[in-house]
């Protein structure tokens, strides 16, 4: 049931949920098919309050415009629609990761990648085989891709009819408020529809992504210190996302391997994708941390494709004039707009030829917009684009300041370590040196050897993930929530989503962010009794 009415009284239920993005969704959702009543508060539709102004240390992050979304469905608004599972390694304790890992085994979360992948509308997620990777770099790195990315059209109508969850819109969490012994929340603070109210909650869940929950808790513990491991604890320390970018084109020769490493579709008609990951022995003699990469076309304007064919298309394309409208930015440029394109056209058109079957053929793919997928470079020249984990450091962090005006200011210190910029230089070397052993290809790389570290320093841009925040441990000190993601201290304060990640490794965090949103839902409802719904009484008729 949707409660847009200011006026409507917000009923008494065994769950509240903050946030109606994915994850706090397919919580409201697993935990409604447990025979569980539901309160979700949203603070959408509508801009967020400047009541909290954010501020940015570096230049690093992404703005809270483009990292998040108010109202149903979210972050989903904006979301591409990838869905990536963790892999094993993640969760082996390694040497060159110095922090506690997670406390539980891949295998509790992995078991609900095929129910979260349902309610993504992302088909089914293919298990990894233990032990299949066969020399120092796999393909096996599966990317599956949503049918429907955003979730409001989706899963709107079914809110409306539900008789176990109630979404209160335009509900804006404010502050959690605890009991006078400090050991559970009793009541949380809103705005609705811009007016203070107080809600008691039984047992509350905070899934309103990774700042949200951060600032919402360390006000918390502002007025309570010794709450949530103290203020030297983990709480919204450990701030990390994913590094992304390009530092090499690569030059495959083996077009049946480009084939293998381009968008496919299943049998259901779902889109996926294989990747090239480094396996995970090479990563752990080497220490290095989970990198995949994946190939993009490079934009046919951009004579470095090496292409003849698309060359040709593009010079007839301009002089026609229908490049503008047909390119529709259809791929990524590695390099910035230059004199002497033109000679470089010319150039790949005299040494590499022109095959008019093939510039015909690209010219189809350009006009049905690719097919959904990647367009095929006769040459086999593609942009690499690698997207790496980061070491989680204490460092990282996000605090609760001062603004000038006395305003309480989220004050943001997303860092990209060192050690997150060797891994990515060396995995991509230790790639280069198995494409050419295996006479596969080679990587051209689109800077010096002495600038490539500034450039993926330069391209390290996220908080779009907002992993680690709360991260997940045995020990409060080290850790937000315990291993069923139930806060340290106190009794009925639960978080969900990628905040509680204790690493992030190379995957988007979305699918394991909902499918241990899943998990939690199953733990929830062990202990609290399913109650019939309204609908469901309404049939019994009164007690006797």
């Amino acid at each position: 049931m949707l409660i847009a009415d200011r006026h409507a009284p917000l009923p008494a239920a065994d769950i509240c949920v903050v946030g109606a993005g994915p994850v706090g969704l397919a919580l409201a959702f697993k935990l409604e098919a447990l025979g569980l009543s539901v309160l979700v508060l949203e603070a959408g539709p509508g801009e967020a309050d400047d009541a909290v102004a954010t501020e940015f240390s570096n230049g690093h992050h992404a703005l809270p415009g483009a990292a998040s979304h108010r109202g149903i469905g979210g972050t989903s608004a904006l979301w591409g629609g990838r869905c990536v599972p963790f892999d094993d390694l993640d969760f082996e304790q390694r040497v060159h990761v110095p922090v506690p890992g997670w406390p539980i085994a891949h295998a509790q979360i992995a078991c609900h990648y095929d129910e979260a992948a349902s309610f993504l509308d992302a088909g089914t997620i293919a298990a990894r085989s233990p032990g299949a990777a066969a020399g120092p770099v796999v393909m096996d790195a599966l990317e599956h891709w949503s049918k429907s990315p955003a979730l409001a059209p989706l899963y709107e109508e079914r809110l409306r009819q539900s008789q176990r969850i109630f979404l209160a819109t335009r509900t804006s969490v404010s502050e959690l408020i605890c009991a006078s012994g400090g050991d559970r929340l009793t009541h949380v603070r809103v705005l609705r529809h811009d007016r203070p109210e107080v809600i008691a909650v039984s047992r509350l869940v905070l899934a309103a992504g990774g700042l949200e929950t951060a600032r919402l808790l360390l006000a918390l513990q502002e007025r309570q210190p010794q709450l949530l491991g103290g203020v030297d604890g983990a709480l919204g320390r450990y701030y990390q996302g994913h590094l992304t970018g390009y530092l090499a084109v690569i030059h495959l020769a083996d077009s049946a391997l480009a084939k293998n490493l381009s968008f496919q579709t299943d049998a259901h008609g779902y889109r996926f994708r294989r990747r090239l990951q480094l396996a995970a022995t090479v990563q752990m003699q080497e220490r290095l941390l989970n990198t995949v990469f994946w190939l993009d076309a490079i934009s046919i304007s951009d004579p470095i494709h090496g292409s003849g064919s698309l060359s040709l298309l593009y010079l007839l394309m301009t002089a026609s004039g229908t490049y503008r409208w047909l390119s529709r930015g259809l791929a990524p440029r590695p390099t910035q707009r230059r004199k002497g394109q033109l000679r470089g056209h010319l150039k790949n058109i005299r040494l590499r030829g022109v095959s008019l079957r093939r510039a015909w053929r690209s010219l189809g793919q350009i006009w049905r917009g690719v097919d959904g997928g990647m367009l095929a470079n006769p040459a086999g020249r593609y942009l690499l684009r690698y997207h790496a984990e980061q070491v989680p450091q204490p460092g990282s962090r996000v605090q609760l300041t001062q603004a000038a005006d006395g305003r309480s200011r989220l004050t943001v210190d997303y860092r990209v370590g060192e050690d997150d910029l060797t891994s990515v230089l060396r995995s991509h070397a230790l790639l280069d040196a198995w494409l050419s052993h295996h006479q596969l290809g080679r990587l051209d790389y689109l800077h010096d050897e002495a600038e490539r570290r500034q450039s993926v320093r330069a391209q390290a841009f996220d908080g779009y993930h907002q992993i680690g925040l709360a991260r997940m441990g045995d020990d409060s000190r080290t850790s937000v929530v315990d291993r069923d993601c139930r806060v340290h201290g106190l009794a009925n304060l639960y978080l969900a989503g990628a905040s509680v990640f204790s690493t992030g490794g190379h995957a988007n965090p979305t699918l394991p962010a909902v499918a241990l949103a899943l998990r939690l839902g199953q733990h929830l409802a062990v202990d609290l009794p399913s109650r019939p719904s309204r609908a469901e009484e309404s049939h019994r008729g009164p007690a006797r």
